[in-house]
This record gives C-alpha cells, sequence and structure tokens, in this order.
C-alpha cells in the first residue's frame, strides 16, 4: 500500500514539476533555431536603412517596389489644317441657294443654282432629288394657272374656250380632279350655248310644232341651270320671246270665188265661200282649191311671227 502511495505522489511530481519545465525549454530551443534561420535568410540592414524604417512596421515584410520604364514617344510634327477645297465650297453654295429659291417657289432660279451644283458634283442623288422636286413644283404651279384661267373663261362664259383649256390641263395630268370636273360643268355649257343660239338665230324654225317643242323644253332646262350668268339670262330672255312670238296665232284671210273647194294643210277642210278668216301660228302653210272642169290650184303662204294680218287668194280659173 505505502508503495502505491509513494508511485502515486512521485506520478504527481512528474506532471506538476517536471513536465512544465521540460515544455519550457522546448519553446525556447525552438525560438532560439528560428531567429537563427531568419538572421541567415534577411540581408543585412543598413543604418540609414533602419532609421527610414517606420516604427510600427510589422512583422510580415513588405513586397519591393518594382520600378517601371516607360518608352520614350517621339513628339510628330502636326499636319498643317486645311479646309474644304473651293469645288466643295461652290457646291454647298449653290445647293444652298437652289434649296432656298425651291422651298419660296422660284423655279427658274433654284433650277439654275441646282444644275450648277452638279456640275460641281455630278451624280449627286441630293442634286437630282432636288431638281425632281423643282419639276413638280413647277409642274404644278402651271397646271395651277392653266385650271385658274379655265376657270376665268367660265366666268366670262366662254364655255367652249374654256372647255378647250381645261382639256389642256388633262392631258397633263389626267386625273387632276378640278379640270374633271371643270371640263365637264363647260363641256355641258358649250353645247347648250350653241343649241340657244342655233334657235335664236333661226327664229322662223319654231313655226313647226316639234322644233318649238324642242325649243320649250330647252328653255325649262336653262331656268335650271346654275349658276347662269348674264349672258345665259339674255339667251334665255330672248329665247322666251321667240317662243312666245311663235306661239301667238296671225290673223290671216282666205279670199275666194265661192265656187273652189279650200282646205288648208295642218288646219282642214273648209268649203267653199268667198272669204275666210283664220288665227294661225307663224309657219308657213299650203293651202288646195279644187273645182269641179278646173284644174286643181296650190298657194303656199308664210305666216310671219308678229304680222297684223294675212291675204291670201285661192280660186281654181285654169279650165281643164
Amino acid at each position: 500500500m505505502w508503495a502505491l502511495f509513494g508511485a502515486l505522489t512521485l506520478g504527481l511530481v512528474s506532471v506538476f514539476v517536471v513536465l512544465p519545465r521540460w515544455q519550457s525549454d522546448r519553446r525556447s530551443a525552438t525560438a532560439s533555431g528560428l531567429n537563427l534561420a531568419a538572421e541567415t535568410l534577411q540581408p543585412a540592414v543598413t543604418p540609414a536603412a533602419a532609421s527610414a524604417a517606420s516604427p510600427t512596421m510589422t512583422d510580415s515584410p513588405r513586397p519591393t517596389p518594382t520600378a517601371v520604364i516607360q518608352p520614350t514617344r517621339t513628339r510628330q510634327p502636326r499636319a498643317p489644317t486645311q479646309g474644304p477645297s473651293r469645288a466643295l465650297r461652290d457646291y454647298r453654295r449653290s445647293m444652298s441657294e437652289g434649296l432656298e429659291a425651291l422651298e419660296t417657289g422660284r423655279w427658274e432660279e433654284a433650277r439654275s443654282a441646282l444644275e450648277r451644283a452638279a456640275r460641281y458634283n455630278p451624280g449627286a442623288l441630293e442634286v437630282a432629288d432636288a431638281l425632281a422636286r423643282v419639276a413638280a413644283g413647277q409642274r404644278l404651279e402651271t397646271i395651277s394657272a392653266d385650271i385658274q384661267r379655265a376657270q376665268d373663261l367660265e366666268r366670262s362664259e366662254a364655255w367652249r374656250q374654256a372647255e378647250e383649256a381645261y382639256a389642256a390641263v388633262l392631258t397633263r395630268d389626267p386625273e387632276a380632279a378640278d379640270a374633271i370636273a371643270g371640263h365637264q360643268r363647260a363641256s355641258y355649257r358649250a353645247d347648250l350655248d350653241e343649241r340657244l343660239e342655233y334657235h335664236l338665230r333661226n327664229p322662223g324654225r319654231l313655226a313647226s310644232p316639234v322644233v318649238l317643242e324642242e325649243a320649250s323644253t330647252l328653255l325649262e332646262e336653262i331656268r335650271s341651270v346654275s349658276p347662269g350668268g348674264p349672258r345665259l339670262a339674255d339667251q334665255a330672255s330672248r329665247l322666251e320671246k321667240s317662243i312666245e312670238t311663235a306661239s301667238t296665232p296671225v290673223p290671216v284671210i282666205l279670199e275666194s270665188d265661192n265656187l273652189t273647194e279650200i282646205m288648208v294643210f295642218r288646219v282642214g277642210r273648209l268649203g267653199v265661200f268667198s272669204r275666210h278668216e283664220l288665227k294661225l301660228r307663224p309657219g308657213t302653210y299650203t293651202a288646195v282649191g279644187s273645182r269641179e272642169g278646173f284644174r286643181d290650184i296650190r298657194v303656199r303662204f308664210v305666216v310671219k311671227p308678229g304680222a297684223t294680218m294675212k291675204r291670201v287668194v285661192i280660186r281654181c280659173t285654169d279650165r281643164i
């Protein structure tokens, strides 16, 4: 038992006394070895370098900076700056003048400037485009002026001339709406004007019932036309008077021998008489007389408009 107690006491002394002292000696030996190795590897530090070292320097060594050597650049002389060439300046100036004239509708001036620009820069698309715009603008302006001229002819009631003016516009622009409508209007009014003038120059034709009816229908058509105009109003007034005169019967006295039987075409058989009064509308009439043993007789007579009285003698006097 005493032996066991002694062994335990010896073990405790080894743990608490011998072991700590052995560990301390081992750490000291390790530190000495490390310092010796560091002194062997580190270069000697000069006093100047030691004085320059920061007192706060840490144990980790700093990397030594590497100097970068920049290559020497040779300064090249700068080339003198040159402005645009004279041809380019002339082109720009001509183009500017042409476009300004184009925007204000000065077509010939614009065309001249743009053609000059084309000589400085042949084949330039912007010049071709501007010249096309000049041509289109000039064409539209010409068409507009021609339509205005045709409308002026309409206002003066020169219908056939207005029709021709509109037709000229349509040869250049078949889709011009104003010219299409104007041509239709002028063509109708020109035909109407010519029909009117024909009746007014030949009032005697109104003696025919067919022609008189035609003129009366034309007069109704005129009254529905709008706008009319002073020329049309005058024509309508004159035609109305002609129709009225042609429709007003004129007294006609037929004289015979009380033996000849009388018939008037478009009137009828009148029989035998010595004197017979009729009222006939202006026109041309034919009276036929017949008598037993005598040759028939035909008398053609004209009843003029506005006449006061007409005397016609019809007698069969030529024996068979």
